[in-house]
């Protein structure tokens, strides 16, 4: 199945995903991107992984890799944030990255801004740690 997923890393960038194969890939449009809508899921990097959290047929997932998991509320997460390096921890899955360069101090007073929004490992591990967040991500 081919829906549209948006990129985490940038604003307004949107790709297909084929779920069955885990290919991203152009959109297709006769005119420039609606991103106000459509999109199904968000892709990012973990490092050298492809991160994927998307939801069809109702059902929540996430793909880290070659590893598709259907989050059903008891797959537990954990971020570990290092000096250069974080690591995210899904199921028995860990995955070590790049601390991100950009980043915001957890005690920004920035509005509307929270260090989830820069780190896609953070925001994973939020999203599967928080139930009901899981349950209206994406719908």
């Amino acid at each position: 199945m081919q829906i549209t997923i948006s990129s985490f890393e940038r604003w307004g960038d949107q790709a297909s995903f084929d779920t069955d194969s885990a290919v991203l890939g152009p959109i297709r449009r006769a005119a420039g991107p609606d991103v106000s809508s459509g999109s199904r899921g968000c892709f990012g990097r973990l490092g050298e992984i492809l991160a994927v959290l998307y939801r069809v047929d109702g059902v929540l997932r996430l793909r880290l890799g070659d590893r598709d998991m259907v989050l059903t509320g008891d797959l537990a997460a954990r971020h570990e944030r290092g000096e250069s390096i974080n690591n995210l921890t899904v199921g028995t899955l860990r995955i070590a990255y790049p601390r991100p360069v950009e980043e915001l101090d957890e005690d920004d007073p920035t509005a509307f801004a929270e260090p989830e929004d820069f780190d896609m490992g953070l925001f994973l591990a939020n999203i599967l740690n928080d139930p009901d967040r899981c349950d209206r991500t994406y719908r």
